[in-house]
């Protein structure tokens, strides 16, 4: 009987640790973006988007964009730079790194699929093409 006991509060303790980064993480990051010109930061407009929303600002600076399992898109443009875009991957984050080793691979596949336990860089260095 202790035995049928501590299983169940073991699967119960698993359940409840399984998509934790699901539980645990904002939906809202914050990420600072440069745009270099011969590791000189330039001031250019840009928009990031993702398969939740874009978002305007203006580099160097911040933005806040809602984290998602999809790629960042971000396309810049100034007056003496060309339009261009690159894509940034989300990457996961130490809330999943913990849930994999707490909730298994359940709770990792639900974060990976929610997008909750992956997370974009914080900070995102753009070397412009142009001054290449």
């Amino acid at each position: 009987m202790k035995a049928a006991i501590k299983l169940l509060v073991s699967a119960a303790a698993a359940a409840l640790l399984g998509g934790c980064a699901t539980l645990l993480s904002e939906d809202v990051q914050e990420l600072r973006v440069k745009l270099l010109c011969k590791s000189k930061p330039v001031p250019v407009s840009c928009t990031a988007r993702n398969a939740l929303g874009s978002w305007r600002f203006i580099t160097p600076g911040s933005v806040e964009v809602k984290t998602d399992a999809s790629m960042l898109e971000i396309s810049c443009k100034g007056q003496s730079v060309p339009e261009f875009k690159v894509s940034v991957p989300p990457l996961p984050s130490w809330q999943m790194a913990g849930n994999i080793l707490a909730g298994g691979v359940l709770g990792a596949a639900l974060d990976t699929y929610t997008g909750a336990g992956l997370r974009y860089p914080e900070n995102i260095d753009i070397n412009n093409p142009a001054c290449e």
